[in-house]
């Protein structure tokens, strides 16, 4: 592979698709917006892998979530933990942020007769920075570890 197979256009042909720009703001306590320019799923309560790039398409975080209105709209935007504040203090201090999804399947089945859900996100997202730390030595730099 070559070193600029790695970044937002790798991820765009595998089918990574355009979800929200995170911006730094004084609007919101926490100091940034997310605006969706180009929405393409209905994302409530839908399971994805995401990544976060800088405007040139650099990769610097492999995400994923059970719900992308919870993780955008409320998680990186309203809560505060140690990977959000890191987030955020990206934005404020470096850079915007793009995000690009993977939307997942919801898994239902019923497992000693209760009716489970379940998505691939993890999985997924374990492999993708498994292929990235083995290309790279190294994860994103917004993640800190593989899960």
């Amino acid at each position: 592979m070559e070193n600029s197979e790695l970044d937002r256009e790798y991820y765009i042909k595998k089918g990574f698709e355009p979800y929200a720009i995170m911006t730094a703001s004084n609007k919101y306590k926490q100091g940034i917006e997310i605006w969706y320019p180009s929405n393409p799923v209905n994302s409530d309560n839908q399971p994805a892998v995401y990544i976060l790039t800088n405007r040139e398409g650099k990769l610097l975080k492999i995400g994923e979530t059970q719900n992308l209105t919870s993780r955008f709209h409320k998680g990186y935007r309203c809560i505060t933990n140690t990977t959000n504040d890191r987030i955020r203090q990206h934005i404020k201090d470096v850079e915007d942020i793009w995000v690009y999804i993977l939307t997942m399947p919801i898994v239902k089945a019923k497992i000693l007769g209760f009716q489970c859900e379940t998505s691939y996100t993890k999985g997924l997202e374990h492999h993708l920075l498994t292929e990235y730390k083995d290309h790279w030595d190294t994860v994103p730099p917004l993640n800190v570890y593989i899960k």
